[in-house]
């Protein structure tokens, strides 16, 4: 699809609900004034797939409250212990509440509400994911916020980009989308380099259900989308057409797409955050079979991806 020039320009934000080490007293203050019979809360934990979300009743928001107000008398007495930060880019980001998808509040570096809000959500979350999520409460990601100015109408989806290797800049790169729509696309769009606005799901264009999280179950549903399996050995060079891409498996949990740009490394799409070209070290990625992304562990494989002839949805 070709790109539509505007004559306007808008200037867009990312991860507008992120902070810097942990939740604000800003954000705490509007916690407490939540007001709604059954809030709902995400979980931000995946890659690929959709974030679990569930609904909280009376009682368990009024124990969130309580929490939270303990958390502001520390603010207040400047006796609130800092978060413990990390590299770590990948799996669990923080939780977010909300009334409406409008107003979400974000938490995340402080292990007392974390724990309150992960329990709510106990018989949602398979032993995998409140494993992962217990090790990492209270340690406070860095969230990279970009600004683009937009070129293009973001909502005129597919938006692909062409069938050369893709130069690895997250501002300008499919029209500045990925930045705009941030929260719309994940790791399978950015590594397809086809903006959808979906939150696409290999397999889900041609009517094909993932029967389970395995190397094999991915690859055939990703084939049926247009991948072409390269194999396991690190491709030299690039492709006559499109773009090389790498898949990673999270045991009975999700899947993960890194792609290889024009310099010869590799970036990625952390689910609904935002581009990176480093992995868990702050590493950049020369290897992805070697790279740190946990807890995607399990290499699966190259691929190649020339956008004209894939279809996502």
């Amino acid at each position: 699809m070709k790109f539509i020039h505007c004559l306007l320009f808008s200037l867009f934000t990312s991860l507008s609900w992120a902070s810097d080490d942990q939740s604000s007293k800003e954000d705490l203050t509007e916690l407490l004034s939540l007001n709604c019979q059954t809030p709902s809360v995400t979980l931000h934990v995946f890659s690929t797939k959709l974030n679990p979300v569930w609904m909280i009743n009376t009682t368990q928001i009024v124990n969130i409250k309580n929490v939270t107000k303990k958390i502001l008398k520390e603010y207040d007495h400047r006796q609130l212990s800092p978060a413990n930060s990390t590299t770590r880019i990948m799996g669990y980001h923080g939780f977010t509440i909300s009334c409406s998808p409008e107003k979400e509040i974000f938490i995340h570096g402080l292990t007392s509400l974390e724990n309150h809000l992960l329990e709510t959500g106990r018989s949602h979350l398979s032993p995998t994911i409140l494993r992962h999520v217990r090790e990492h409460l209270g340690r406070s990601i860095a969230v990279t916020k970009y600004a683009v100015l937009t070129r293009i109408n973001c909502d005129r989806v597919p938006i692909k980009g062409s069938d050369k290797v893709p130069v690895y800049n997250p501002l300008t790169g499919n029209g500045g989308c990925f930045v705009k729509k941030q929260s719309k696309n994940n790791c399978y769009a950015y590594g397809t380099n086809i903006v959808t606005n979906t939150f696409p799901q290999p397999g889900r264009y041609s009517g094909s259900r993932l029967s389970s999280i395995t190397c094999e179950s991915v690859r055939r549903a990703a084939v049926l989308d247009g991948l072409v399996y390269y194999g396991t050995l690190i491709p030299k060079g690039h492709p006559k057409a499109g773009h090389f891409v790498a898949l990673l498996i999270w045991p009975n949990a999700d899947y993960h797409w890194v792609r290889r740009d024009a310099n010869g490394y590799w970036s990625h799409k952390p689910g609904a955050g935002a581009i990176t070209n480093k992995d868990n070290t702050g590493s950049l990625i020369t290897n992805p079979a070697l790279s740190n992304l946990a807890p995607w562990r399990i290499f699966c494989g190259y691929y190649i991806a020339q956008p004209s002839k894939i279809n996502i949805r």
